[in-house]
């Protein structure tokens, strides 16, 4: 039953996005993946240092709770992306849908997590 919430849950978030994309007149990037190119030193920093946390934890927490670290990973992951693209290129509106995505995953991370209780 979560993955059945978990797939409205994206189809939500897809729709949302576009519609976003329409009102704000933003195009989608042709990768979804941001890479490093360009990118500030101290953030690409703070993600590295995130993954490598992330994939610790993987192997040190129970595996019952890995799921609810991936969405909780990619949570923040968002939310710090969206912080230096409001930061440094607001004028670009792409804060907006980051954000966006990071609260898909807080959510999703809700759901995994009441899935367990």
């Amino acid at each position: 039953m979560t993955l059945v919430y978990l797939l409205i849950l994206a189809v939500v978030y897809i729709f949302l996005d576009l519609v976003m994309r329409k009102k704000l007149h933003t195009k989608m990037k042709k990768s979804y993946w941001r890479s490093f190119k360009g990118r500030r030193p101290l953030f690409v920093t703070i993600e590295m240092v995130m993954l490598a946390s992330f994939l610790v934890l993987i192997f040190v927490m129970p595996p019952a709770y890995t799921s609810v670290f991936m969405f909780l990973f990619l949570f923040l992951l968002y939310v710090l992306r969206g912080f230096e693209e409001w930061k440094f290129e607001r004028n670009q509106k792409e804060h907006y849908h980051s954000w966006l995505g990071a609260t898909f995953f807080m959510f999703a991370s809700f759901l995994v997590l009441m899935r367990d209780i």
